[in-house]
């Protein structure tokens, strides 16, 4: 019998600081900023930091009573008819600072340069805000003067002010869903706290070679030794508006025609690498092909299963094997789905 998997806090160090809007988030007081900002989620990749530690990013789940990682206890089978994998990521991300300047390779320049056969494109849907020092922001596509030429000058003198400068800057609230595609340059701004719904890859290209906290990056840190010149054909430099960013990139919420207690973020219509929906219902019974994730945003919910039930509260995780009945009562939830099957 397959049944849903609760799944534990799984931070990650990054080279940035925050995090202490997710563990409020999920329930803990007086929480503090460290390196460890992002909470993996459904996660069967390993972390690419400097300092390599195995089985990070890794997401641990309760099963059967035992702390185990995700890869452990789910088969080939839970994911679904004609998967292989997940071929997704999740993560609660809190930034207390500015994240440094950077792009993601789209999958073209993925199995291109790193042989991968994902790219990392990605989605942020912005649950909450606070203000350090300026109102939450991200920082989005290039702004229509800037050419490959420019930005290589503007890297190779290290002149941040300029980089930044060259992007589209954008205030975000609560509720906001942006959608980053491979190739575009982005850097998310301090007070930001998302869920980011990705390719299940950790390539980050970056143009910063000193993080906000004075630390230098290596070689392998900024461009994973494919070289700086590689690094920077990883960027789309098609002039964009400021309104074309808008327009393309941050997505309206659709009610569900048929039940309006569904509301869809992300659809298949603007990306093929996964799908988000939004869910406030009083009741709701949900049987997917694939597996999915349901992410728990408002306490008091249950989740109803062939053989238990699980108490939802704001923050709870859960991974659902393909074909698994499952029914929500008094719940709000984000529901994350993997690739479309093609």
């Amino acid at each position: 019998m397959k049944k849903p998997i609760k799944q534990l806090p799984t931070f990650a160090w990054r080279t940035y600081r925050g995090g202490a809007m997710i563990k409020q988030y999920q329930g803990q007081k007086d929480a503090e900023d460290t390196f460890y900002p992002e909470d993996w989620i459904s996660s069967f990749v390993e972390a690419k930091n400097k300092n390599y530690v195995k089985n990070e990013g890794i997401t641990r789940v309760l099963y059967n009573g035992a702390e185990r990682l995700i890869n452990e206890v789910v088969e080939p089978s839970d994911f679904g008819e004609g998967r292989t994998d997940s071929g997704v990521l999740i993560k609660f991300l809190d930034a207390a600072e500015r994240l440094g300047i950077q792009v993601h390779p789209t999958k073209d320049y993925a199995k291109k340069i790193f042989n991968s056969t994902y790219g990392k494109t990605e989605c942020w849907h912005i649950l909450g805000t606070r203000n350090i020092g300026e109102p939450a922001c991200i920082y989005l596509g290039f702004k229509e003067y800037v050419t490959k030429e420019l930005w290589k000058e503007l890297f190779e003198k290290q002149d941040i002010k300029g980089m930044l400068s060259a992007m589209h800057r954008f205030e975000v609230q609560e509720g906001d869903t942006v959608l980053v595609t491979g190739g575009t340059p982005h850097a998310i701004g301090a007070g930001c706290f998302l869920l980011e719904i990705q390719e299940p890859s950790d390539y980050t290209m970056r143009t910063e070679k000193v993080t906000l906290a004075g630390d230098i990056l290596t070689p392998m840190q900024i461009h994973y030794g494919v070289g700086e010149e590689k690094m920077l054909d990883c960027f789309d430099y098609t002039p964009k508006s400021e309104k074309q960013i808008r327009e393309s990139l941050f997505l309206k919420p659709r009610k569900d025609q048929e039940n309006p207690e569904i509301t869809h973020l992300v659809t298949y219509n603007d990306t093929s690498c996964f799908a988000l929906e939004q869910i406030k219902a009083k009741e709701i019974v949900l049987k997917k092909s694939s597996f999915i994730t349901v992410i728990a945003t408002a306490d008091n919910g249950v989740m109803e299963y062939d053989g238990g039930d699980f108490k939802m509260n704001r923050g709870d995780k859960y991974f659902i094997p393909a074909q698994t009945k499952i029914t929500l009562k008094n719940a709000e939830a984000l529901i994350c789905y993997p690739p479309k099957n093609k």
